[in-house]
């Protein structure tokens, strides 16, 4: 996993208080996943998130991107009971695209996927993942530019048992 200076310090907290356990997640984020996947023109989006969606492939100069549009979830939009404290909702948010990156990496087999989880250390915390294309990047390698946002990106293979 790659993270920026700001991200390793939370996740440490994160992990302390074990924060990022995969049984407290909301069931409206499991009830997201368990209506599991579709593909469409290269792309894998999670199948709720793509019914909803409006745009289509033609609307972004990448499929990287249409993806990450698509694939766009405000873990605050999941909770069952309003917010919670900044650490639990990016807690959950890790756990997410965890349980996320197990589900992918099953149905997808030798498929590459880059999950990137984002937070302001408030309010909000964000979960996407695209497909890895070695000619398209959506987020760039100096994770240190980002000052405002705690970042961390994995890739399925980074995630396996």
């Amino acid at each position: 996993m790659k993270t920026n200076p700001r991200m390793e310090a939370l996740l440490a907290e994160i992990h302390d208080d074990n924060l990022d356990d995969p049984k407290a997640l909301p069931q409206k984020l499991v009830a997201l996943l368990s209506e599991g996947f579709v593909e469409e023109d290269e792309c894998v989006f999670l199948a709720k998130l793509k019914k909803k969606s409006e745009v289509q492939r033609l609307d972004f100069p990448d499929r990287t991107g249409y993806e990450c549009f698509v694939n766009h979830v405000h873990v605050e939009d999941y909770l069952e009971n309003g917010g919670l404290p900044p650490l639990e909702l990016l807690g959950r948010g890790m756990a997410f695209a965890h349980e996320l990156g197990d589900r992918l990496r099953t149905l997808h087999g030798m498929k590459l996927f880059r999950i990137i989880v984002a937070s302001d250390g408030g309010a909000t915390c964000t979960v996407r993942f695209h497909t890895v294309r070695h000619e398209e990047e959506w987020v760039g390698k100096n994770l240190n530019g980002f000052r405002e946002e705690a970042i961390a990106i994995m890739e399925t293979q980074e995630l396996l048992p």
